[in-house]
Parts: C-alpha cells; sequence; structure tokens
C-alpha cells in the first residue's frame, strides 16, 4: 500500500519554496508514495502550475470556486478560517503525512484536532527568526505547540539552520534535507548560448547579466536595476535578464524606463526553461536582503555561471569558488567591477554534489517512511 503524502503550501507561484514542492510531487516513487498538492490557491500563469498540471500532479486547492469569498474571510477572521477549510481537505485526503512549507503553521494549530495519527513535517525555507522566530510570534507558539503535542518534525535546508533551529525550541533533533536540484538539467543543455540569445534578441557578443527570482522585496531586484544602469556606463554593450514574476514587475519596468535602459533590459515572465536562459548569461547576480538558503545560486553554480551575490546569503549556498560576496551598503561601483571582472572572493567553498537532488530526495522519502 503507498504512503499518502500532503505537500501544503499556502499558494502555488514561481518561488523557491515552491519550486521545491514540486520537484517533490515529480520526483517521489511513485511506487511507494501517492502524493497530493494541497494549497489555498495558485497562480495559474507560473511556470511551477502549468508543470505540474502538464505532469498530472494532483491538486487541491482550498479556494477553488469561491476565490474572492474565501480571501475576503481570511482577511476578516485571519487563519482561522482557512484552518476550517485544512480540516474539510484533511477529512477528504486522509494523508499519512504531512508535510508543511512557508507560513502555515498557524492554520495547522487551529486545526490540530485534525491531526491526529498523522506524521508532521515542516520545512523551514527562510532564515528561522523571520519565519518562525520572534518576527513571527503566532508561527513561533504554533510550532512550539506542534513540538510539545505533535511530534512535529522540522527540517533545515543546512546545517547552520539545523543548529539555529535546535536552539531557538531547546531541541535536538531538527533533520537537513537540502534543496537539492537535477543536475543534468543544467549541464546539458543542447542548444547554444547564440541561439538563445537570438530568440531574446540580444547580440552574440553582448555581455549579459541575470536574476531569477520573484520580483519581491526579499529579492531585492531593483537593486540589480541600479547597479546594472551604471555597469552600462562602463559597458554599453549589456544586457539585464530578469526572470521571474511579482508584485514588484510594474514598479521595476517604470524603474528601468525612467533611467533610460528598457532597451537593455528583458523582462522573462513565469519562464520554465530556466537552464537555456541561465546558459544564455555571463554573469548571475543574486542582491537579497535575506535567503534561508538561494537555491537560485546553486543552479547558478551548476551552470557553470560566476556570481555576484550579496553577503546575506547563506556561506552554505557557495558551493564553488567562482563567487563574490558583496554588502548591499558597498558603492554600486564596487558591484559593477566585480559583475565586470567576477574572479570570486571568498575563502571557503562547498560541494556543489550535495545538492544533488536524486540523493536527496531518498532522505527524504526515508524520513517519510
Amino acid at each position: 500500500m503507498k504512503t499518502k503524502i500532503v505537500e501544503f503550501i499556502g499558494r502555488i507561484q514561481d518561488g523557491g519554496a515552491e519550486t521545491l514542492v514540486k520537484d517533490y510531487a515529480l520526483l517521489l516513487d511513485k511506487e511507494k508514495f501517492d502524493v497530493t498538492i494541497l494549497c489555498e490557491d495558485y497562480k495559474k500563469g507560473s511556470a511551477n502550475y502549468k508543470t505540474l498540471l502538464k505532469n498530472d500532479v494532483k491538486i487541491l486547492c482550498m479556494y477553488e470556486g469561491a476565490f474572492f469569498y474565501h480571501k475576503v474571510m481570511a482577511r476578516l477572521f485571519g487563519k482561522r478560517h482557512v484552518a476550517k477549510l485544512f480540516e474539510k481537505a484533511i477529512k477528504e485526503l486522509k494523508p499519512d503525512v504531512l508535510h508543511a512549507h512557508l507560513e502555515v503553521l498557524e492554520i495547522l494549530y487551529y486545526a490540530r484536532e485534525s491531526l491526529d495519527g498523522i506524521k508532521l513535517l515542516f520545512t523551514c525555507h527562510n532564515p528561522p527568526e523571520m519565519l518562525i522566530g520572534d518576527q513571527r510570534p503566532k508561527e513561533r507558539d504554533a510550532c512550539r505547540y506542534l513540538l510539545d503535542h505533535n511530534d512535529l518534525q522540522i527540517i533545515a535546508l543546512h546545517e547552520d539552520m539545523a543548529k539555529q533551529i535546535d536552539r531557538m525550541f531547546a531541541i535536538d533533533n531538527t533533520k537537513v534535507i537540502r534543496n537539492g536540484i537535477v543536475f543534468d538539467k543544467f549541464r546539458n543543455i543542447e542548444r547554444s548560448k547564440e541561439e538563445i540569445r537570438k530568440d531574446l534578441s540580444i547580440p552574440e557578443n553582448a555581455r549579459v547579466i541575470g536574476q531569477v527570482g520573484r520580483f519581491a522585496y526579499q529579492k531585492n531586484p531593483e537593486f540589480t536595476i541600479a547597479v546594472f544602469n551604471e555597469l552600462l556606463k562602463k559597458e554599453p554593450n549589456s544586457y539585464l535578464l530578469l526572470i521571474g514574476r511579482g508584485k514588484m514587475e510594474k514598479e521595476l519596468r517604470k524603474q528601468a524606463e525612467s533611467l533610460g535602459i528598457s532597451d537593455h533590459v528583458r523582462f522573462l515572465i513565469s519562464r520554465d526553461d530556466i537552464p537555456e536562459l541561465l546558459k544564455a548569461m555571463d554573469v548571475f547576480i543574486l542582491p537579497s536582503r535575506f535567503e534561508g538558503l538561494g537555491i537560485v545560486l546553486i543552479e547558478a553554480q551548476a551552470a557553470g555561471l560566476p556570481c555576484v551575490v550579496s553577503d546575506n546569503i547563506p556561506q552554505e549556498a557557495c558551493q564553488s569558488k567562482n563567487i563574490t560576496r558583496l554588502s548591499l551598503e558597498d558603492d554600486k561601483k564596487v558591484w559593477v567591477d566585480a559583475l565586470l571582472d567576477p574572479k570570486g572572493n571568498i575563502k571557503t567553498w562547498g560541494d556543489l554534489d550535495d545538492y544533488d537532488m536524486k540523493k536527496e530526495i531518498k532522505n527524504l522519502e526515508a524520513l517519510y517512511l
């Protein structure tokens, strides 16, 4: 008999946590596991949703059929309303294992009476103090309750995160399951760089800088545009790829227009060909304000790109020597110089093969069983 798994996440969209949930649903052993993704709602146009749909992954959306009603009710009554929808879904799905992601622990707390007999896991995708610490007291308190009463198993993305979580909750059993990737996708691209650039209307001999991630405060894309504006003054034959989607898209387009650089900036929305787009780049940039890990940096390294990133990216994400870590307080000219000549400035780096999804999915399967 297959083990019934429910991957529970607030919204299916294009982000690191959502991509990981998608990969779990696609890569878990179909002979052993019956997987359903449970969510509040989804972005129909997102690459992750389209990929799940194309591969016939089961998705149960709690807001389906009455989206605006549930959004209003959730705004009025908070996560207590969502918890009622969750309880109804759990009665229908009857999972053996519930794997929660992002800001959903408060929902689980309010629905705690429906969790009896279910193995409960939670992956911490962002810095713990921001996700389940004092900055989110309701999630923190829910986490504490679920640890004490429901044997919640917390999963960290790397060893330092696991140690931090253990200290925060006075426990010693946080597991590490790395946010792995499928290396073949990034290393065996049949199309040439020239072909990919031609499709993007970018000259073969141009310098191409790229960032992948949601257009959101966390990812700091407005900083990337400001740095790229300075870079163009030194290297006019340069182009910027901004790959993702999010609420800041209109603001970012206006920023590029106001700087007069729109012709050199490509906004690529909800793309499912990230490996090819990485191949089109010369340098990868990630000036995040905070990250739990920054899986797109692992992907960029797997694609063989030199990377210029903020020092808010955990050291654990630095798995090659071709990484330059800079402060967001550094002058933008420092960032420009690093992008034009990305020599790398880190003293230690890890083993990229540690992020092989084929290995990490086996570790996850063992934890589920």
